[in-house]
């Protein structure tokens, strides 16, 4: 018998009772608590540990480099500018341009492509003239913190009725998407451009959790936007499985245009964990597409957040033409 039970022991049975299902529910609450911001990605916390979680996330690392830029740009739906991370090739821009990755959470992603460009030109010698011209572009918030739940949740998402949002805080804004979608498109890629040159048909766009969805919802919604698309365990369940709708009319368009995109583009989809055998992955229907070549890697050992570091190293590979070591072809279905 342990010293903290033995006080129990002199409680009435029906206070005994209670007393253990209080400790039961807040263990069980401790538990469900992410253990670093970066498992927290996902999504955000529940109102009760809301102002916990943010007032405790870690501070993003900020990267000291001549080919380095940070700048602040835009405006997104309440008004708020980006954090812009900006990596500039290393070596001679080819005449065509640079291709450029876009990082989503930009204050986490941009750091780890950084060190990920060092390792891949270890690892990968024969993509080391290429890695030497890619742009890296973290989209990022001027807060500093690694993770910011609130900015993410209302660049990312549509409006989201209370219903589909109270599990993540009610108190969240949601509804910008389509105001930083256009950001991308317009004021940021102009702003890269000015700085450097683009082959604008060799640009990638790389999102985690709620980023990964956005990253899928711009693939079905704005496809020529991008060329290469990496979303690593995109939140295919939010706002009641919206962005189900949005594939099933992606698909829906393609095949009514004779079954094949009008431009080449390229999908790397990443998720953490076991597969589930009980039911498919969500994006299993873009298999019939004839002209959309399908990546998938499954990081069996990796949690949510852990998954991330390898998500990022991957894209990069994958924006570069090449594909990662890990990652097999979906073939088409029959």
């Amino acid at each position: 018998m342990t010293g903290s039970s033995m006080p129990n022991q002199t409680l009435p049975p029906r206070r005994r009772v209670l007393t253990a299902l209080t400790a039961l529910t807040l263990a069980a609450s401790a538990n469900a608590q992410p253990s670093s911001p970066a498992s927290a990605a996902g999504g955000a916390p529940s109102p009760r540990r809301s102002a916990a979680v943010r007032g405790n996330q870690q501070p993003a690392e900020i990267i000291r480099d001549a080919h380095v830029q940070s700048f602040s740009l835009g405006q997104s739906m309440t008004g708020q500018p980006w954090q812009i991370h900006l990596a500039v090739p290393r070596t001679r821009v080819p005449e065509r341009g640079a291709p450029a990755l876009y990082l989503l959470d930009g204050n986490a992603t941009f750091p780890l492509a950084w060190h990920a460009l060092s390792q891949l030109r270890q690892t990968r010698p024969a993509l080391a003239e290429k890695l030497n011209t890619l742009v890296l572009i973290g989209v990022g918030y001027p807060s500093g913190l690694r993770i910011d739940t609130p900015r993410r949740y209302e660049d990312f998402t549509a409006y989201t009725p209370l219903e589909f949002r109270q599990a993540r805080g009610s108190d969240l804004t949601t509804g910008g998407r389509d105001v930083f979608r256009s950001f991308l498109a317009g004021p940021l890629r102009d702003a890269v451009r000015q700085r450097v040159n683009l082959d604008m048909q060799a640009q990638s766009l790389l999102g985690h959790s709620m980023g990964g969805q956005f990253a899928m919802h711009v693939l079905y919604r704005q496809p020529g936007l991008f060329q290469r698309y990496i979303a690593g365990d995109p939140s295919f369940w939010w706002n009641g499985s919206a962005l189900l709708q949005e594939q099933a009319a992606f698909i829906a368009g393609i095949q009514a245009a004779g079954g094949r995109l009008a431009l080449p583009l390229h999908v790397l989809l990443e998720n953490s964990g076991p597969p589930a055998q009980e039911r498919p992955h969500p994006a299993a229907p873009l298999a019939h597409l004839q002209s959309l070549p399908l990546w998938h890697r499954q990081q069996v050992d990796a949690s949510h957040g852990s998954m991330l570091a390898a998500l990022v190293e991957d894209a990069i590979v994958f924006a570069l033409g090449a594909i990662p070591s890990h990652a097999e072809r979906w073939e088409r279905a029959a």
